[in-house]
């Protein structure tokens, strides 16, 4: 059996409380002095920019602090040092000190996947999912430019990730490879000029040694060689757990890393290797630090997790969980040990007389075991989850506090059962 362990980072700082059961973070980004930046979509009610720093987690709510309503977000870090932020409507940048508002002058009706990158010129770019739409800010006098990409339904037309080659811009698309230069827009790649495999393109990444890859959105990693010689490495002839690829990023070694729509893969230029037995969820950003720690952001695995692989273990930090921001409480801790095998403590706190249910249940959402289902007082309590006769997978226990028919608190969390 594979061995691995969970670090459940506990020691947050917030600047704004998070209300959000997260969704997903579209994107990761490290400053000057290592912290890592990233985006943070709630469950349709608020969307977060958070920096996280050995322990230490600051957040603002967007939607708030702007009243913008929910829509995914990504961000990025400028050459200043400063946090750029991208919301549908809105560019957003945060000095150090505030937040400075640009509207994006042709708005879409509803931005998705969205990036933001800065280029050497003082300009940042966005991209998003709907109506083939890319935007360009020019911070020196404050002026957008907007592009049209050429697709026959721009409804369904979407925009990835962006790269910069030389004064070029190259951007991601479901009609191929998109490339602007000196404001003209061109499809430069896809099924009807070359021999590539699937022109639903959705990241790109030079690597350090200049070879060009594409992550698919249905053939999985693309090495580009030439406009007729392309190698596809899938999951019918290679490790990769999935063939939706959401982004790529290089370590020191020369080892690419990818984010799957079924957890993380590495490809060591002979063979790909897959992750997927440490995190089987879908990862939806990627990023590798100066230290080869290899930083993802979930994607619809409740709550959002910034996952840290450091080669032997994953560690995961949560966007928020409330029984840490509210001691005294109500509160459903995470199990420990966490994976186990074959059993598992669950501790929780409720704060006055209360109708107490503890159930577990499987991803299908069947009950497996009730460990509580009783009327207890105020206190601490723990208990203890046997999993002997039960195959390995992911378990989700729930907790609900009654009292006179009115739900007090009601909250779920996950737990992996490896055996």
């Amino acid at each position: 059996m594979k061995r691995f362990y969970y670090l459940i980072l506990f020691e947050l700082i917030f600047i704004t409380r998070i209300n959000a059961q997260a969704n997903l973070i579209q994107s990761i980004d490290f400053d000057s002095l290592g912290r890592t930046v990233y985006a943070l979509t709630g469950n349709y009610d608020y969307s977060y920019v958070l920096r996280y720093d050995n322990g230490n987690l600051e957040s603002w709510n967007i939607s708030e602090l702007f009243n913008i309503p929910f829509t995914w977000i990504s961000t990025t870090i400028d050459k200043d040092g400063n946090i750029c932020a991208y919301q549908e409507t809105k560019l957003l940048k945060f000095d150090g000190i505030s937040w400075t508002a640009f509207d994006i002058p042709t708005s879409p009706f509803y931005f998705t996947y969205s990036h933001i990158k800065e280029d050497d010129h003082n300009n940042i770019w966005l991209s998003a999912l709907d109506n083939c739409q890319i935007h360009k800010l020019n911070l020196t006098d404050s002026t957008w430019k907007n592009y049209t990409i050429d697709h026959p339904n721009t409804q369904y037309c979407w925009a990835g990730e962006i790269v910069f080659k030389g004064d070029s811009t190259l951007i991601c698309t479901n009609a191929g490879l998109t490339l602007i230069y000196n404001d003209s827009v061109s499809i430069i790649l896809d099924t009807t000029n070359s021999s590539i495999p699937s022109q639903q393109l959705y990241s790109f990444y030079i690597d350090s040694k200049g070879n060009r890859w594409f992550g698919s959105y249905d053939k999985g990693l693309i090495e580009w060689i030439n406009d007729s010689t392309f190698i596809s490495y899938n999951t019918g002839n290679s490790n990769l757990p999935d063939n939706f690829i959401n982004a790529i990023d290089e370590d020191s070694k020369g080892t690419l890393w990818m984010a799957t729509d079924k957890g993380f893969a590495s490809f060591n230029g002979d063979s790909i290797t897959s992750y997927s037995y440490l995190y089987p969820f879908s990862t939806l950003s990627l990023a590798v630090d100066q230290d080869d720690k290899i930083w993802m952001g979930s994607w619809g695995d409740y709550p959002a997790k910034l996952l840290v692989f450091d080669g032997e273990r994953i560690n995961i930090i949560t966007d928020v969980a409330e029984e840490y921001l509210q001691p005294g409480n109500f509160q459903l801790f995470q199990n420990y040990p966490n994976p186990f095998n074959p059993s598992t403590k669950i501790k929780y706190e409720i704060t006055s007389q209360s109708f107490v249910t503890l159930k577990v249940f499987d991803i299908l959402g069947r009950v497996v075991k009730t460990l509580i289902n009783e009327s207890k007082p105020a206190g601490i309590y723990e208990t203890t989850f046997d999993a002997y006769n039960l195959s390995s997978g992911v378990y989700i226990y729930r907790i609900t506090a009654l009292n006179k028919n009115k739900i007090l608190f009601s909250q779920s969390k996950q737990m992996l059962l490896l055996k």
